[in-house]
């Protein structure tokens, strides 16, 4: 299934007047849950979909949020899916930086996790947002044990304590 259909399902239920509310209300969680669950159940779970499907929730509730974030950047050679605040936030206090990886594929997580390793050194600051590969820091997107309604909220707590916290504001 191609990207660009995973993406226009998903930014067509996120745009709908229920999520829109929903965004009002912050209630990031229950986004991720709810469009998560109505999305696989549409257009199934492989990795390519949960990765789409992932990655778009992400860029969506930090657009809406107003958190600075960095998306799709590579920083010394490493490709990074999301970093909060930023890359210079990275690079000037890696402790004051998260950095969002998305990998469904359970025999990249390890590679990936090593090289975002060479450029956040602080690896609980480091989160994989994945499906069934378990670990540190791991996530999982879909299923009876979705853990990513919970580091979306993990997320909105990192922000406010950095102060990057017009998380939680209305949009």
């Amino acid at each position: 299934m191609s990207d660009d259909r995973v993406k226009d399902a998903l930014f067509a239920l996120l745009e709908s007047e229920r999520y829109v509310q929903m965004a009002g209300r912050c209630q990031w969680g229950r986004i991720v849950r709810e469009a998560v669950a109505e999305c696989t159940h549409a257009l199934g779970s492989d990795a390519a979909v949960l990765e789409t499907l992932a990655t778009g929730i992400l860029h969506h509730i930090l657009t809406k949020s107003g958190t600075p974030s960095r998306r799709k950047a590579t920083h010394g050679g490493v490709e990074l899916d999301i970093v909060i605040p930023g890359t210079r936030e990275l690079l000037k206090d890696p402790g004051s930086a998260l950095v969002i990886q998305v990998c469904c594929n359970c025999g990249d997580v390890s590679e990936r996790l090593r090289l975002t390793g060479m450029v956040q050194p602080v690896s609980e600051n480091v989160w994989v947002l994945t499906q069934d590969c378990p670990g540190p820091h791991r996530h999982a997107i879909s299923g009876e044990r979705a853990t990513m309604p919970d580091m979306v909220e993990r997320m909105v707590q990192f922000a406010k304590e950095r102060r990057y916290d017009r998380l939680g504001m209305m949009p």
